[in-house]
């Protein structure tokens, strides 16, 4: 079992954050939007997955097992109404 010290960082409104550089496992977020938006999970320039937000809200999201790895940087790009705190480790 692989066991490593969580890590979270800010991502403001309409930003690409590099949470991470190096390799690293994307664990989950958290956000909070005023409409819909959208938050994209990257890899360096690789989109591994976009979450759509349908509306005003906040929630978490959270990737089963050890989280989805990412080689090179993990990078989250984040809407114009939505701000989030990703969690990588």
């Amino acid at each position: 079992m692989m066991q490593t010290d969580v890590k979270g960082v800010t991502c403001p409104v309409s930003t690409d954050t590099t949470a991470y550089t190096g390799r690293t496992r994307f664990k989950g977020l958290w956000y909070s939007a005023t409409g819909a938006s959208t938050i994209v999970i990257k890899d360096g320039s690789t989109t591994l997955f976009t979450f759509t937000i349908g509306a005003a809200g906040m929630s978490s999201i959270w990737i089963p097992g050890e989280g989805v790895i990412c080689s090179t940087s993990l990078v989250v790009s984040v809407g114009a109404t939505c701000a989030a705190v990703a969690f990588y480790g």
